[in-house]
């Protein structure tokens, strides 16, 4: 069989279909350019216009695939469908991917090519997909359980996947449970960038049930909005104590803290750091504040304290206001660089078998009501007293106890005798010497007064006999 090699030459060379030129004019998704926003583990579809280059011949178009750089999405590649397999000279046709769904959030993941055919055109490269998800989020709370109407403090920590703005945090709780005041509920972070960490705080009042806490972490980009939950429960433990009441006694009992049906309160102290004393306030016991300051940092401190009007070790020899048991968690005593306790009246701590009575100094005074602060080297049993150390009996301190009470500047100088020589002279000489001076003068003075009177004669008689 004879081929005629110029016929099947001159036939290809006749043929538009076998060299038309086609390539990309444009590429979105979710019509979406150049960076492309999508919400991890979500499907999104994009198109691509594909163009006949030759403005003289039509052409034939038999696939075209969307190809993936690396494994951000769940395939590697997408088939596109609804483009016409055949474009007239110049004409344009759209190819749609749809069902891409992204599995791994960034904020530069790519395509590699469009395969038109046989030929790969890299127009997509020019596109980034941010794939955005709030990839961690963590929430814990300062306590495990609280009584009503303490205070704790929850934690939040997000971490961005992909690149993240307007990202919030925001706060509900169950229970009972609200918003300590001056703290809202949402609390703004800003834009994360990809794999960055913000963390935001609440302080929270327990209600009258166990408190769930809730922390919704949100990240809005280009109108595609990403969002997560965690919770993080506090038990309910009970009612928080009644109001103080007075009382007074000048012996205890043993068993428990005391009884007399004081109040209670307790706090939660989320971290204490070197130098930042830590302070919380109390309002249903005697005890009005607590300053704490830390050699090194601690983590969840706990207080409680448990007022009453009998101790549960020997009593003081002053008449008793009120006892006060200060216990406090996760902190030891060697780990206190100082604590302060602000109350109303005089402040005696029980301590290896003793009662001390602590360093008071006076801090407000009204009318109605004189405060008190003491300064203390650990926490136990303490004794508010009404009044000084009984007369005749001194306070009982350990040797070199920093708890001795402070003493009046002009009470601690001791005035050096006077000496003239290497004789000391008495004080009452010191302090009336002018007097007794006095009085000698006026003595000798009567003396020679009287002397010079009763003898007159025998002063003349002489006189006279000289004379001769």
């Amino acid at each position: 069989m004879k081929i005629n090699i110029s016929a099947f030459l001159i036939a290809i060379l006749l043929s538009p279909l076998a060299y038309a030129s086609m390539s990309i004019e444009t590429f979105t998704c979710n019509g979406m350019s150049g960076t492309v926003v999508v919400e991890n583990g979500a499907t999104f579809s994009c198109q691509a216009s594909i163009k006949n280059e030759d403005t003289q011949n039509p052409a034939n178009l038999g696939s075209v695939a969307l190809l993936v750089e690396g494994s951000w999405a769940e395939k590697t590649s997408y088939t596109g469908t609804g483009f016409s397999s055949t474009l007239g000279a110049g004409a344009s046709t759209t190819a749609d991917f749809a069902g891409i769904k992204a599995v791994t959030p960034a904020a530069t993941n790519k395509f590699q090519s469009i395969q038109l055919d046989n030929s790969a055109d890299t127009f997509v490269t020019n596109t980034n997909v941010n794939v955005i998800t709030v990839k961690s989020l963590t929430v814990t709370a300062s306590s495990s359980s609280e009584a009503q109407g303490t205070e704790f403090s929850v934690e939040a920590a997000v971490i961005a996947g992909g690149d993240l703005g307007s990202v919030t945090l925001t706060w509900s709780g169950s229970g009972g449970c609200s918003l300590s005041s001056g703290h809202s509920a949402s609390k703004e972070v800003g834009s994360l960038s990809h794999n960055t960490e913000a963390t935001r705080s609440w302080k929270i009042v327990q209600g009258s049930a166990d408190c769930v806490n809730t922390v919704t972490a949100s990240g809005t980009s280009s109108s595609i909005t990403t969002t997560k939950s965690k919770s993080a429960a506090v038990a309910f433990t009970g009612s928080g104590g009644s109001s103080s009441s007075s009382g007074s006694s000048s012996s205890g009992g043993g068993g428990g803290a005391g009884g007399g049906g004081g109040g209670a309160e307790a706090k939660t102290i989320a971290a204490i750091n070197p130098g930042t004393p830590a302070v919380v306030t109390f309002s249903t016991t005697a005890l009005q504040s607590l300053s704490i300051e830390v050699a090194n940092a601690v983590t969840n401190v706990k207080i409680s304290v448990q007022e009453s009007s009998s101790p549960s070790v020997p009593a003081p020899a002053e008449d008793v206001y009120k006892y006060l048991d200060i216990t406090v968690t996760n902190l030891s005593d060697t780990n206190i660089k100082s604590a302060t306790i602000a109350f109303k009246v005089k402040l005696n701590r029980y301590n290896n078998g003793i009662w001390t009575m602590l360093a008071t100094s006076l801090l407000s005074e009204n009318a109605t009501t004189v405060k008190y602060t003491a300064t203390t080297p650990g926490f136990s049993i303490f004794a508010i007293t009404a009044g000084s150390t009984a007369p005749g009996q001194e306070p009982v301190r350990p040797s070199g106890s920093p708890e001795k009470p402070s003493q009046p500047e002009e009470t601690q100088k001791q005035e050096k005798p006077l000496t003239i020589g290497n004789i000391e002279i008495p004080k009452p000489l010191v302090d009336y010497g002018p007097i007794i001076l006095i009085i000698i003068l006026a003595v000798i003075s009567v003396f020679g007064w009287l002397h010079y009177h009763k003898y007159p004669h025998k002063k003349g008689y002489s006189y006279n006999y000289k004379s001769k």
